[in-house]
């Protein structure tokens, strides 16, 4: 009688491993006999899983920031209805968060950005910011969703950071002098698992210096923030009250932040209230040549 085809398949590389001990010529060690086996499954995943750890490259001033971006922004905020815990399409903070609203509406807004250098190169960003949040007493804001352009920056944002990153074709339209900055096409935030169009019209007001002064320039500031990456949300850097038992077991990781730049400016962008953008406050922020440096996590919130 034939032996069952579950011992066979314990049997061969234990039979292999024996002929490795006892034969000091035989060429395999365990590990390649194993890899083999395996039609080199576990080379392939340990390749894998090294290129996962090793990028992306630390491109920083120093180690204490490992991670630079520079390119140029535009934040403006809205007047947002808290998010519904009715509704499990609509993306909510953790619980351990507290949001800050008044009669049911808070601060979100949007946050464009383009990114001339990073550590994986040029890209396009656009930020759903959904709340005013606060915890221990700390400020910050949180965004409900987050889109880039490439599929590498989606993957080191989630493979790096933790961040929970979408792909989505975002086009940044400069516009003429006279065209003010507007989200012409907004991403639906209940939708997830679509490739979904963004446009922001209006783009060249981002960009305050010339070619020249942008290559000449080195931002300034410095501004420390700090960020949880794992919900998107940016804090201020006071965290003036000691963390509960509670706080200790949802903590939230922490990464510093330095934001510097040349130029910010205020800018008059009026437009219609609407489900996607919420009511839009008329004036944004627009900052150039900004330089984010990214820290490794250094706490807990």
């Amino acid at each position: 009688m034939k032996p069952p085809r579950c011992v066979l398949s314990r049997l061969v590389p234990l039979l292999l491993l024996l002929c490795c001990k006892s034969c000091p010529s035989f060429a395999f060690s365990p590990g390649t006999i194993l890899s083999r086996l395996t039609g080199g499954g576990i080379e392939a995943a340990n390749a894998n899983n090294k290129k996962r750890r090793e990028w992306p490259e630390n491109n920083g001033p120093n180690a204490e920031y490992p991670w630079c971006f520079t390119g140029r922004l535009w934040f403006r905020p809205a007047l947002v209805r808290v998010p519904s815990s009715d509704d499990p399409s609509d993306p909510e903070p953790p619980t351990s968060v507290s949001i800050l609203n008044l009669f049911g509406w808070t601060i979100g807004g949007t946050v464009s950005l383009e990114y001339d250098t990073s550590p994986v190169g040029p890209y396009r960003e656009y930020v759903a910011m959904g709340a005013v949040v606060s915890k221990r007493g700390a400020l910050g804001q949180w965004g409900s969703r987050l889109y880039v352009s490439t599929q590498t920056a989606e993957d080191v944002c989630v493979d790096v950071w933790g961040v929970p990153a979408e792909v989505a074709e975002i086009e940044f339209v400069e516009g003429g002098g006279s065209s003010s900055l507007r989200v012409q096409s907004a991403p639906n935030k209940l939708v997830t698992g679509v490739k979904q169009r963004i446009e922001v019209a209006g783009w060249s007001k981002t960009r305050v210096l010339t070619e020249k002064e942008l290559t000449e320039a080195q931002p300034k500031g410095g501004l420390p923030v700090l960020w949880t990456p794992t919900i998107k949300a940016l804090w201020a850097p006071l965290i003036p009250l000691p963390a509960s038992e509670s706080d200790e077991r949802d903590s939230l990781p922490l990464h510093k932040l330095r934001l510097s730049a040349n130029a910010v400016r205020l800018q008059l962008c009026p437009q219609s209230p609407s489900e996607a953008l919420g009511i839009p406050i008329p004036f944004g922020l627009v900052v150039d040549n900004v330089l984010i440096e990214i820290g490794r996590q250094g706490g807990v919130l």
